[in-house]
């Protein structure tokens, strides 16, 4: 079929369908057997290759992100402004790391942005923890940049462990509307990773090296 031909008979097909209608929501879910939530999540971020810490205290979130930090040897990291803890920034910055804005200038704008490539560590709140999968849910907007948690080759999430739901079903049912409160959700499961084609698994090569999760009660 001639090119022209197929855009006319798809334009003329977006016309005239319709999309079919949601499927209904139940009003509960199906009863399962209980489980501690927390020592599941551990376990299967764990197998996702996410690092674990926790639960610790806020008081001493600051303190364990710095550590991780330091642990890498990193020198620079770019964070989210509104993290659930307060400190966490000056905890870092006090062990000499430099912190890099994530706001775009009007002029010099490529310059500034290729300065992105040294954050060897990003710190982000997340939304919600998924014990099923060990995901973590993060929630995108104003001061909360999505580079934080896609450039840097650590990345560092910060996780109140009474969000964490037991499975993205109940969260989403919990929270119906969240997807439609912000510009972008998304599910990190474990470092980035992908398969060559001798199948073989690399870790890193279109994100974050190493996912840690810091639990806080």
């Amino acid at each position: 079929m001639e090119r022209e031909a197929f855009l006319s008979r798809v334009g003329r097909a977006t016309l005239t369908s319709l999309l079919p209608d949601s499927p209904s929501v139940p009003a509960e879910l199906p009863e399962m057997e209980p489980v501690d939530v927390i020592a599941q999540f551990r376990v299967n971020a764990q197998v996702a290759n996410a690092v674990v810490h926790g639960p610790v205290s806020r008081h001493g979130v600051p303190r364990t992100v710095a550590s991780i930090a330091a642990g890498h040897g990193a020198r620079r990291f770019m964070s989210w402004d509104d993290l659930p803890v307060p400190g966490v920034g000056s905890a870092l910055s006090a062990t000499g790391m430099e912190r890099l804005g994530h706001e775009t200038p009007v002029s010099g704008r490529l310059e500034h942005n290729l300065g992105f490539l040294h954050a060897e560590v990003g710190v982000t709140g997340a939304l919600a923890g998924l014990a099923e999968s060990g995901s973590i849910v993060l929630s995108h907007g104003p001061g909360r940049p999505r580079m934080a948690s896609l450039i840097p080759e650590i990345h560092i999430a910060l996780l109140d462990v009474s969000t964490i739901a037991r499975t993205m079903a109940h969260w989403a049912h919990e929270n119906p509307h969240s997807a439609a409160n912000t510009t972008n959700l998304v599910f990190v499961t474990g470092p980035s990773r992908t398969g060559d084609i001798e199948l073989e698994l690399n870790l890193g090569v279109h994100g974050p090296r190493h996912v840690h999760v810091v639990m806080m009660r």
